[in-house]
């Protein structure tokens, strides 16, 4: 049968065929293709305002809990005083976000994209069908999936944003380590961004080269199904796209490598912490082997863009896998064996000194003032006399028993505790004394009449402090009060005008001070003292829109109902102590007990916190609260 010859139809058809979407093509003497029509055209979906109506609804009914979470927060930093630190971490967080999304979204998104583009116009072995990759769809499809990646690459930099704080904001040690010579600041601050950096970004590569991948298989699933494609029918825009992803990722690898030379003062090979013998001398050489294989095999890709050489890559591989195995793997094992183990003091000398010198700088050792103690045989009445001072010092009360007899002594009530027993120091009566003293905190588990009024507008704050000295005991065998009771007593020269306790170790809930209704301050014998919140803490609860948000933060609708809550009314939250340092400098390891400090007239809580490292070089690593650290101040 004669083949049809398409060559022939009209001019006046032909475009108006093309008009509607329809392509003809020419294929010489034997006449011409049929005519065949792509998928129909339709308007670009970012074009259409529905859909952006319904993305708009869609971002705010998703982040509709953070924003409410971020405004609250905001107040609340507002209130203390450091929107600047809210500032500087959330504008942080958004930038590196958007900074990682942007980059991300070209590389995933636009790789697949042009990946999609070229493939669509590439000849598929015994096929003349339209491309799927033309399919509205699929297209769509590509974008969202390389959106949903990017968005997932992007909040992993954004989790890292107090790395990238430290990493803006470092300062030199004035100390340099001793085998490159880098101030300390290099391996603290900067070293562990480049690393983080070094393993984002090749893992991106990754994703973007499989996407490349499935795409053009989705191209040729045709042939792939008949088993037809051979090697030779590899497009040239495909092996152009891995050659260059590929010169980026062993660039990259090459890049960990040179990063890895200064993590050899980290190595753990040695008798001690740091670069030891064999460090230097075989692993050193190794990675200056493998940093110069990985570049030739990355330059040999980008080569391959131009034109396809697989000798060289082979060759550098080869090099490659020799240096590890022969230079950090055989090299280092002989070395180790027959130089350093038998000559080990003598060939590890100066870097156990390395050791020892960081390690007492890390650990502020190097600061320590030795004061030599006289031996003392008989202590005379003269001694004890002239020690008196001291004497009275001598701790003599257990804080575990002290705190159940405050418990039995000093409670009162049942909704009252004593989180925790501290220790301190002041001047009474002329003289220096050592107390034990506690907070008595509210047990808001234990209010009677367990209702919202209850809960957030009377019982606020717990009650005054009980304070003993270290040293009496009464006939009874308890301890001597300084200040005790309800409304506390005192038996010393000293003031505590303000005993209210808003906040405290006791990790309480949100509550509403300065409403209409009185706070309940303290049992009397009678009945019960109120009082009116006078202090300043607290975030105003304003007017409708605000106390909206409030209400939906904390879960809170009787804020709304209840007409005892009026525009002055401040809401107090994050009451918990170490709570508050940490929204304020995450920064900081806490130690773990807050202690009550009782200063010009008010109760002050104090807190002892630590900057931590595990990134200094040659410094012993030692457990700190089961994390690994080798520096602390």
């Amino acid at each position: 049968m004669r083949r049809p010859d398409y060559s022939d139809i009209p001019e006046v058809f032909r475009r108006a065929m093309e008009g509607e979407g329809w392509q003809t093509e020419e294929k010489g003497e034997g006449g011409g293709e049929p005519p065949r029509r792509p998928f129909p055209n339709s308007r670009p979906w970012w074009s259409d305002r529905r859909v952006w109506i319904v993305a708009i609804i869609l971002i705010l009914i998703l982040s509709f809990d953070w924003l409410i979470n971020t405004y609250t927060d905001w107040l609340w930093f507002i209130e203390r005083g450091y929107e600047q630190v809210w500032l500087r971490q959330w504008l942080l967080q958004a930038i590196m976000f958007v900074i990682a999304f942007v980059v991300a979204t070209l590389t995933l998104v636009g790789s697949w994209q042009i990946a999609r583009r070229t493939a669509s116009k590439v000849t598929v072995p015994l096929y003349q069908g339209p491309s799927i990759l033309d399919i509205p769809v699929i297209r769509w499809s590509i974008t969202l999936l390389g959106l949903f990646f990017a968005f997932t690459f992007a909040t992993a930099v954004r989790s890292q944003w107090e790395l990238f704080l430290q990493f803006i904001y470092r300062t030199p040690f004035g100390v340099t380590d001793p085998i490159f010579g880098r101030d300390i600041s290099f391996y603290v601050f900067e070293l562990p961004v480049y690393n983080f950096l070094q393993g984002w970004f090749m893992p991106l590569i990754i994703f973007a080269a499989l996407g490349v991948l499935g795409i053009y298989g989705l191209r040729f699933l045709p042939a792939l199904q008949s088993g037809r494609l051979g090697i030779n029918d590899i497009p040239t825009p495909l092996r152009r796209t891995l050659a260059v992803m590929g010169g980026i990722f062993f660039a990259l690898w090459a890049l960990g490598d040179q990063l890895s030379i200064y993590e050899l003062l980290y190595s753990t090979r040695g008798e001690v912490f740091g670069a030891g013998y064999t460090d230097l001398r075989a692993t050193l050489w190794s990675l200056y082997v493998q940093i110069a294989a990985l570049g030739v095999v990355s330059l040999t890709l980008f080569y391959n863009y131009f034109r396809l050489q697989w000798k060289p890559i082979i060759a550098a591989l080869t090099l490659w896998i020799a240096a590890v195995i022969l230079l950090s793997g055989v090299y280092s094992a002989v070395l180790q064996q027959f130089v350093v183990i038998p000559n080990e003091i003598e060939v590890e000398r100066p870097y156990i000194q390395h050791n020892i010198d960081m390690t007492r700088y890390a650990f502020g050792l190097d600061e320590v003032e030795v004061r030599p103690f006289g031996r003392v045989d008989t202590l005379t009445p003269e001694d004890l006399e002239q020690n008196e001072a001291a004497l009275r010092n001598i701790r003599l009360w257990d804080y575990r028993p002290l705190q159940d007899t405050y418990e039995q002594l000093q409670e009162l009530r049942t909704y009252y505790t004593f989180s925790s027993i501290d220790i301190d120091r002041y001047t009474i009566d002329g003289e220096r004394r050592q107390v034990m003293l506690a907070a008595r905190e509210l047990n808001k588990g234990q209010i009677p009449n367990n209702t919202w009024v209850n809960q957030k507008l009377e019982f606020t704050h717990g009650y005054g402090i009980v304070m003993n000295p270290v040293d009496r005991f009464t006939s009874q065998g308890r301890p001597e009060f300084f200040i005790s009771n309800l409304p506390p007593e005192f038996n010393i020269d000293i003031e505590l005008e303000r005993p209210e306790i808003y906040f405290g170790e006791i990790d309480n809930d949100v509550v509403f001070v300065g409403s209409a209704r009185p706070e309940f301050s303290y049992p009397d014998e009678v009945s019960n003292v109120s009082t009116t919140y006078s202090g300043e803490g607290g975030v105003p609860v304003g007017g409708f829109l605000r106390k909206l948000v409030f209400a939906i933060r904390f879960g809170e609708s009787n804020l709304l109902l209840s007409e005892d809550i009026t525009p002055e009314t401040r809401v107090i939250y994050y009451r918990q102590v170490q709570e508050r340092i940490n929204r304020i400098t995450p920064f900081f390891l806490l130690d773990r007990d807050p202690y009550l400090v009782l200063s010009n007239g008010r109760l002050v809580w104090m807190q002892d916190a630590y900057t931590l490292s595990n990134d200094f070089p040659y410094s012993q690593p030692v457990n700190f609260r089961n994390i690994p650290i080798n520096y602390i101040r």
